[in-house]
């Protein structure tokens, strides 16, 4: 949930979701899409996302490859807002903020990012401590290995929004559909 590129912040949301109870083995279907939200402008431009394979098998590993321009130097104060819905039949529902994962609010994003970084990211050549130098980051072939299994529960299809500002001005958005299937 962290301000040096919004890939990062994707591949720490996936990250997250290694450390879950899950069971038992099956292949599942992302149908990933992506689409920046913000205006042109703004200063953190998500250029590409893939994972790979798709359907993935869980549990397994998979790789994350993306890219995103941060024009600017991010500064240390960034708010970064997630809004998660999940579809329940033929509606969005949202997702509340539960032990920092849903639709949640993240106004110390520089600290937790320096928190979460060095374990997750670093070996990206990510930086980890804001400001964050204007400039190009991109992850090739990042793999992640979840061992367990997604309950049945939670499949199905979600949409998150990832809003990132700081005191003087947004800095990026980005609108990713996932599905989650057998």
């Amino acid at each position: 949930m962290f301000p040096n590129n919004l890939f990062s912040i994707l591949l720490i949301f996936v990250t997250f979701q290694t450390n879950k109870a899950f069971t038992f083995p099956k292949f599942l279907d992302l149908n990933l899409s992506w689409r920046n939200c913000g205006p042109s402008a703004d200063p953190i431009q998500l250029n590409s996302l893939s994972i790979t394979p798709d359907p993935i098998r869980i549990p397994g590993g998979f790789n994350i490859t993306g890219s995103a321009a941060v024009t600017v130097q991010i500064p240390t104060d960034v708010h970064v807002s997630v809004t998660l819905e999940r579809k329940v039949g033929p509606f969005f529902v949202k997702v509340p903020c539960v032990d920092n994962f849903g639709s949640c609010n993240y106004g110390n994003a520089c600290q937790l990012w320096a928190e979460y970084c060095p374990k997750f990211a670093a070996r990206f050549g990510l930086p980890c401590q804001c400001p964050i130098p204007a400039s190009t980051y991109s992850v090739s072939n990042a793999n992640v290995v979840i061992d367990k299994s997604v309950p049945p529960e939670l499949l199905g299809e979600y949409r998150a929004t990832v809003d990132i500002s700081s005191s003087q001005s947004h800095l990026g958005c980005v609108f990713i559909d996932l599905t989650v299937k057998k």
